[in-house]
């Protein structure tokens, strides 16, 4: 949201704060994949946009942002009438935890000058293990960070980064003359929405005291490696299917058993049962059409014996479900 809001601001050329949309001719339009976080949307509707110019771009086989299919999208709305203005794409689904192409994205927005938007909430601090899986994440505009997702911080303690920070003071200064001391550093209210806020930071800061960025490196690390492993582990038995297996710490699979015609259901109450008798925590999401049982690692107490505990214990509900349900 607040992003976004500086991308608004820029694109406007400052009018949006005095004039709001009432002297922008054309509409604007932005862009994400079918599979980027639902704040996109719910962010595009808070300021303004409309959801009906908010394009959801196809993905590849590997649920990344189709590059093709966004430069056909982007020069169809321009020929229409319409202002591209803004890529969100994702480093790190929260479906797969896929990586959009990043550097092909960058150099298409170059080109078409819109803003570009990477959302690293959940997986963009996949990059102290994978650099490589990141290229041209630094030439977004803004970037987005939760640190209680990834960086095991509890909630909520969230991170937005604006390359340019003048057009992000820009945006949202607004300082009365009960605050105002042209002595002191800029309020950190002139950033962003709120102006009373807590020490949220302070966690963070305390946990890096203590582990640096080496001791996160690893502990991220040994999330991936989890995560491959449980990859490995389903491939070899006959009653899972893996359906996704993302490059950070997403696997996405389903329970097979003879006999079931309706795998979803069945996924859907292995799902609710496992959660329900305290064996793990595990969601179901969709993909191509079909729920799958989705077991994101994101914590660094996880043992490879709870990956067998996971598998065993959706097995052995499985087996008490009916054949007939």
């Amino acid at each position: 949201l607040i992003a976004l809001g500086v991308m608004r601001h820029v694109k406007t050329g400052g009018s949006i704060r005095g004039q709001g949309f009432q002297e922008q001719t054309a509409p604007m339009v932005i862009y994400t994949s079918t599979q980027g976080h639902g704040c996109i949307q719910k962010a595009v509707e808070i300021l303004g946009f409309g959801s009906a110019y908010l394009r959801k771009i196809p993905v590849d086989s590997g649920y990344r942002m189709n590059l093709d299919a966004l430069r056909t999208q982007v020069q169809a709305d321009r020929a229409a009438g319409l202002l591209p203005v803004c890529v969100a794409a994702s480093a790190g689904t929260v479906n797969t935890g896929a990586i959009d192409p990043l550097d092909d994205i960058a150099d298409l927005l170059v080109a078409e000058q819109l803003w570009f938007h990477v959302d690293g909430a959940y997986g963009g601090l996949g990059i102290l293990v994978e650099p490589s899986l990141y290229k041209g994440i630094e030439r977004a505009d803004s970037l987005a960070i939760d640190p209680h997702k990834w960086l095991y911080m509890p909630v909520e303690c969230g991170c937005v980064m604006v390359k340019d920070a003048q057009a992000m003071r820009d945006s949202y200064s607004l300082v009365p003359s009960y605050l105002r001391d042209d002595t002191a550093m800029p309020w950190f209210s002139e950033f962003s929405i709120q102006q009373t806020r807590g020490f949220k930071a302070l966690k963070l800061w305390l946990v890096m005291q203590q582990i640096g960025v080496e001791g996160y490196r690893e502990l991220l690390r040994h999330d991936m490696v989890l995560a491959k492993s449980l990859q490995a582990k389903i491939r070899a038995r006959d009653d899972f299917e893996l359906v996704a297996a993302g490059p950070l710490s997403v696997t996405c699979f389903r329970y097979k058993r003879q006999g079931m015609a309706d795998l979803d259901g069945l996924n859907r109450k292995l799902a609710e049962t496992v959660q329900r008798e305290g064996k793990a925590f595990l969601t179901t999401t969709e993909l191509n059409g079909q729920l799958v049982l989705r077991a994101c690692i994101v914590n660094f107490r996880t043992t490879e014996a709870d990956l067998d505990i996971l598998l065993d214990a959706i097995a052995e509900a499985g087996g008490r479900v009916p054949t007939g349900d």
